[in-house]
C-alpha cells in the first residue's frame, strides 16, 4: 500500500514511476539522467543493424499520452547521456511506429555511427540493458499531417512519395508502419538508396508491401543505381505532379534530388526535407576577407575569403568558449547574439540582415565582418 502511494506521488510530481528513477542523476554510473524537462527512459535492447548502424529501444517512464510523452511519426527526440562527467544531448529520429509506444511504452532510435562522432560510436558500447537515459519531448515537423485526411476512409487525390538515402530511412520506417494500414486510400511509395546489403530496417518494409496494396517499395544500390533519377521516379509513381515528396539522406543526395524534382515541374511547397547532418554551404556567397570579433572573450579573428567554416568551428579553433549540443542546428544550445554583420544560415539557406539578432553559431557562416557576443 505504501509503495503504491509513493509511486503515485512520484508519478504526479516527476512523471516517473518511482522516486529512485527521478533521483538517478546523482548516480555515478557512466550514463545517467539529468532530468529538467526530460523524460527518464530505460534501455531495453541495443541491436546491431549493420556495421554502421544500431537500434536502441527505450522504455519511457511515466504516462504515455498526448499530455505527457508521445510523438508524431517522423519526429525525433534529443537523447541525453553522461560522458566523462558531462551531460551531452544528441538528436535521433524515432524509427519505431506509434503503435509500439502505445502498446508497450517503448520507442526505438536507429542510430548511425558517425566516423568522427563523439557520441554515436561510443554509445553503442557504453550502454547496457537497464541503464537509465533521458529523452526530450518529441520535436520536428517532418510529419504527414498536411497530407492526411481527418477521416481515414476519406478519399484523397495526393500520393505520398518518400526518398531515403542510407540512415535517412529512419523517419520513413516510422511513418510507413504508422500510416499505410490506416490510410488505404493514399498511395505511399518509397525509393530507398543504400550500399549493397546495407538496407537497414527493410524486412518490415518488404512485409508491409506484401500486405498492403497502397504501398510500393523500391530498394536501390547506390553504387549501381546512383542518386535519384527521373527514371526511378517514373518507375514508382504515375502522378508525380500531384504528389507530396519527402526526402531524407546525405546532403548531396538531397540537393540533387530536390533540383531534379524542381526541374521536373514539382512545386517547391510539395517538397519536404529532413536534415540529419550539417547542411551544405554550397550556396553561400563569400567574396572577401572577414573579421570576426568575439566581444566577451575579446578575441578577433581574420577569416580568409575561401573559408566557409561556421562560427562555432571558428570559435573552437581560437579557444573561444561556446556552448553547443547537436552541432546541426536542431537543439538551439549554441544560440547567441550577433551584434552586427551578415551571416549565412545553412539550414534556412538565407542571409541575415546587418543588425542585432539571435543566431545559431553551429549553422552560421560569417559573410561580412561580424561581431558576436561570445
Amino acid at each position: 500500500m505504501l509503495n503504491d502511494l509513493t509511486n503515485k506521488l512520484s508519478l504526479t510530481l516527476f512523471n516517473n514511476d518511482t522516486f529512485k528513477a527521478y533521483f538517478s542523476p546523482f548516480s555515478t554510473k557512466p550514463v545517467a539522467v539529468l532530468m529538467g524537462d526530460m523524460f527518464a527512459a530505460k534501455v531495453v535492447t541495443i541491436k546491431p543493424e549493420n556495421n554502421d548502424m544500431y537500434s536502441l529501444t527505450l522504455a519511457v517512464s511515466g504516462k504515455v499520452d498526448a499530455q505527457s510523452f508521445s510523438f508524431l511519426p517522423g519526429q525525433y527526440v534529443e537523447l541525453q547521456v553522461k560522458q566523462n562527467g558531462s551531460y551531452v544531448k544528441r538528436p535521433f529520429t524515432i524509427s519505431s511506429p506509434l503503435a509500439q509506444l502505445q502498446q508497450d511504452k517503448t520507442i526505438t532510435l536507429t542510430i548511425k555511427k558517425q566516423s568522427k562522432g563523439r557520441i554515436t560510436p561510443w554509445l553503442a558500447n557504453a550502454v547496457a540493458k537497464g541503464e537509465l537515459l533521458a529523452i526530450s519531448p518529441a520535436k520536428g515537423d517532418f510529419v504527414l499531417n498536411a497530407c492526411l485526411p481527418e477521416n481515414s476512409s476519406q478519399q484523397v487525390k495526393k500520393e505520398v512519395l518518400f526518398i531515403a538515402g542510407g540512415s535517412g530511412i529512419t523517419p520513413f520506417h516510422s511513418l510507413l508502419l504508422s500510416h499505410v494500414a490506416h490510410y488505404p486510400h493514399i498511395n505511399f511509395s518509397l525509393l530507398y538508396y543504400a550500399r549493397a546489403n546495407q538496407h537497414v530496417l527493410h524486412d518490415n518494409l518488404v512485409l508491409l508491401e506484401v500486405e498492403h496494396a497502397n504501398f510500393s517499395l523500391k530498394l536501390l544500390q547506390s553504387e549501381r543505381d546512383g542518386h535519384c533519377s527521373s527514371a526511378h521516379l517514373h518507375a514508382i509513381t504515375t502522378d508525380l505532379n500531384n504528389s507530396a515528396v519527402y526526402i531524407c539522406g546525405p546532403n548531396s543526395m538531397m540537393d540533387s534530388t530536390q533540383k531534379l524534382l524542381l526541374d521536373m515541374g514539382l512545386a517547391q511547397d510539395a517538397i519536404h526535407l529532413e536534415q540529419f547532418g550539417l547542411a551544405s554551404f554550397s550556396n553561400v556567397d563569400v567574396t572577401a576577407v572577414r573579421n570576426v570579433s568575439f566581444t566577451t572573450t575579446n578575441r578577433n579573428i581574420v577569416v580568409s575569403e575561401d573559408n566557409q567554416q561556421t562560427l562555432l568551428t571558428l570559435a573552437e579553433a581560437n579557444y573561444v568558449p561556446a556552448k553547443y549540443g547537436c552541432r546541426i542546428g536542431i537543439c538551439q544550445e549554441c544560440k547567441c547574439k550577433k551584434v552586427s554583420g551578415v551571416v549565412y544560415n545553412s539550414q534556412t539557406k538565407t542571409y541575415s540582415d546587418t543588425g542585432e539578432e539571435d543566431i545559431q553559431i553551429c549553422i552560421s557562416v560569417p559573410v561580412t565582418d561580424v561581431v558576436i557576443n561570445l
